[in-house]
């Protein structure tokens, strides 16, 4: 990674019309802009010179009004963004050479149906190429002639004019001579200029760099403005390709484009979210100046990916009924090209995965459009059955030594996604099949990286306890919106923590070296002062599962990942060094008697456990004081619970050990259906054989009964063992 000089990145291009017209292949006409034969003799050029000097009038160009934009680049392919003042056509010429000697051309049109906002798709590049790439756009459509008639670089003139204004793409002939001179020296003012890299090809043993960040615009009634430096330094850094990852406007936060609320109408909120778009790139006068990211957006390509704040805050798709609005105009606004059935921009499918040689896939996934509402406490989907299934099945098939997940929210950073540790709504489900099927499917070498939570955070994750983490993931954010302190790692995934902080605003990069045998995390204030660097080897993460006979929690130096599950939310439970059974133990304090609260396991527990079917459950107890003490339902959990999606088995005590006393006591479970266990979600009272081993196969929920004091207690566990 270079870095580039600070003037480079926002100087003009010079006003060399004629030159760069005849560069590319361009004379002017009284219909508009038409292709000639660039290749002509100098004296054929000067017959012309009134022809293409006619080209400089204003008249023949439509304004393009907030800059351009490549994305979801491929190792053969890219999409570049523009918008225009009016109807238009949007003409782009790119070259793999900087004097442009090698030009390949395609066009597309443009009117208010989309805000005057289009996408073009480039094909057939070269891989693990630098493109340099030239926009305008004409009143009038544009009828392109190669040089001496060939097909291949743009439309010919007796082509068709289907496919609405878009023709063959091809960089593959020359149309023009640049002089020699690089080709952003030569261009109009009318014409926006920018770069971009293709990937290497799947089998090029290629190094890779990227920089990744999100959230900006503010937040709340108080928004932070530009012009967020961040965006700047990470343009100045070239890296391969920037993702952007999430909240890349605050549609719900006050600024002059508006404020999206529950109330806005539905008619109002799509002008409203297109305002937003457009004040990132250009904000007000009064506001600031510039916001950089054109200035980025111009430097490198990017991969866009949407969180809450492109509708509003913490939604859910399904139930949202801004959500369509919100969705087109995120869809109009960014460079998208990840369904192989449509156009570019056409598409509402946000997620995919982008292959960067023999080393990196980029796995993009959308936490948003089909996530059930944060309602209930049952098992919910952030993904939506399809896409989980993509994501697993991609996973698997990938061979890319690195797989990067591009995750909006965290997977073991507490947030309103997948690790809701304040807010228990289901999703840790979801979360808990996508980390069994990396561990049974053995995906080596997961790295995530996410955004959404307003802290960097570096941390990996061995959530089976068997001495090698399963994944590492780094958090980035925010360049602009306000940030908190950090909060700790969700326990319940057995993390390790290597970096955390919190109150500044940052970014993030990866690097993968040519050989693939490292990847290194850095992250960077605004300003591109180094905080944090962690390089990670292929050796340092280990997929693979272990069979077991026991799994255990004796809390001698830790909690252990375990929770505290009660009146629908969670919390950490109390750490005590000593006191236990012995040795260290685990205890928590509750003041709303009368609702049993629970420890709930950490994910070592759960999973495929049906090879546990006839073992046993064990574990110790004891209360605080042991006066009004109550029998909980079975419906809010028994004093066990076992569960899996909706199935629920619970099962209770007898007898004389019916309640705990105030000194241990020993609790064996049998995990078997000879032992009376309440089907809660079934027909049948009590669980069948079947019923259980459906449950333990999929084991989603462990939780053991702490409250049995109707009234202000304090309970205390230790001991728990799950063996054959």
């Amino acid at each position: 990674m270079t870095n580039a000089p600070r003037d480079r990145l926002g100087e003009r291009a010079t006003n060399n019309r004629r030159t760069f017209l005849q560069t590319i292949g361009l004379a002017a006409t009284s219909a508009g802009l038409m292709g000639t034969a660039a290749a002509q003799s100098n004296s054929d050029a000067d017959s012309n010179s009134n022809a293409s000097e006619s080209a400089t009038d204003p008249d023949d160009f439509v304004s393009l009004t907030h800059g351009v934009a490549a994305g979801d680049v491929t190792d053969t392919t890219a999409v570049v963004w523009t918008r225009t003042a009016d109807d238009a056509t949007i003409h782009v010429a790119y070259s793999p050479d900087e004097s442009f000697d090698r030009v390949g051309y395609d066009r597309t049109n443009v009117d208010a149906e989309t805000d005057y906002a289009g996408h073009v798709r480039l094909e057939k590049l070269a891989p693990g190429t630098r493109y340099r790439y030239h926009v305008w756009a004409t009143a009038t459509d544009l009828r392109y002639r190669p040089v001496g008639g060939r097909r291949g670089n743009g439309r010919a003139e007796n082509e068709s004019e289907s496919d609405e204004g878009r023709g063959p793409r091809s960089d593959s002939e020359p149309a023009g001579r640049g002089n020699g001179k690089p080709s952003d020296e030569i261009v109009p003012d009318a014409v926006e200029s920018g770069t971009f890299v293709t990937a290497p090809a799947p089998d090029d043993e290629a190094s890779v760099t990227f920089a990744w960040s999100g959230d900006t615009w503010g937040y709340g009634d108080d928004p932070v403005e530009p012009p967020f430096p961040g965006l700047r330094t990470i343009a100045e850094r070239e890296p391969d390709f920037f993702l952007y990852h999430g909240d890349t406007i605050y549609a719900d936060a006050r600024t002059p484009a508006g404020k999206i609320t529950e109330n806005t109408p539905i008619d109002d909120a799509l002008e409203i979210y297109r305002a937003k778009y457009k004040e990132m790139r250009d904000p007000p006068a009064e506001i600031a100046e510039r916001t950089y990211l054109q200035e980025l957006l111009k430097s490198t390509s990017v991969y866009t990916v949407w969180d809450d704040h492109e509708v509003i805050n913490n939604f859910a798709g399904p139930i949202e009924p801004l959500m369509p609005e919100g969705r087109r105009a995120f869809r109009e606004y960014w460079p998208l090209d990840r369904d192989e059935t449509a156009d570019p921009g056409e598409s509402n499918r946000f997620y995919d995965s982008f292959r960067w040689g023999k080393h990196v896939e980029l796995f993009v996934i959308d936490t948003r459009q089909y996530r059930d509402p944060n309602v209930g406490l049952g098992s919910k989907t952030l993904l939506g059955a399809d896409q989980l299934e993509w994501l697993k099945e991609s996973l698997a098939d990938s061979d890319a030594t690195w797989k990067l997940l591009a995750s909006p929210a965290p997977l073991g950073y507490p947030s309103d996604s997948w690790a809701t540790e304040a807010d228990r709504t289901g999703y840790e489900a979801e979360l808990l099949e996508i980390v069994n099927h990396v561990q049974t499917a053995e995906i080596s070498n997961l790295v995530v990286v996410a955004g959404d939570v307003h802290k960097s955070v570096v941390g990996a994750f061995d959530p089976n306890d068997d001495g090698a983490f399963e994944f590492f993931e780094a958090t980035a954010g925010p360049l602009g919106a306000p940030a908190g302190a950090p909060d700790d790692l969700y326990p319940a995934l057995n993390p390790t923590e290597f970096f955390a902080k919190g109150e500044y605003t940052n970014f993030g990069t990866v690097e993968v070296d040519e050989s693939g045998e490292t990847l290194t995390i850095d992250i960077y204030d605004e300003e591109g002062t180094e905080q944090f660097s962690k390089t990670i080897h292929t050796s340092d993460i280990d997929p693979g599962t272990e069979q077991r006979d026991r799994v255990e929690s004796t809390f001698d130096d830790d909690a252990e990942g375990w929770l505290i599950s009660q009146n629908g939310g969670s919390n950490r439970p109390t750490y005590r060094a000593s006191g236990g059974n012995p040795g260290g133990h685990i205890s928590d304090d509750e003041d709303q008697g009368g609702i049993a609260w629970y420890y709930q396991a950490p994910f070592k527990f759960l999973g495929d456990r049906e090879a546990f079917y006839g073992g046993q459950l064990s574990f110790d107890l004891r209360q605080a004081r042991t006066d009004r003490q109550f029998d909980a339902e079975p419906v809010e959990g028994g004093d066990v619970l076992l569960a899996s999606g909706d199935r629920k088995l619970v099962y209770e005590f007898r007898g004389d050990q019916g309640n705990p006393g105030e000194e241990w006591t020993s609790y064996e479970v049998p995990l078997t259906a000879d032992a009376i266990w309440i089907d809660l979600t079934s027909g049948e009272p009590l669980a069948t054989e079947e019923r259980f081993r459906d449950v333990l196969a999929n084991l989603e929920v462990l939780r053991i009964r702490g409250e049995y004091r109707a009234g202000d207690d304090t309970s205390y566990l230790d001991n728990v063992v799950v063996t054959k």
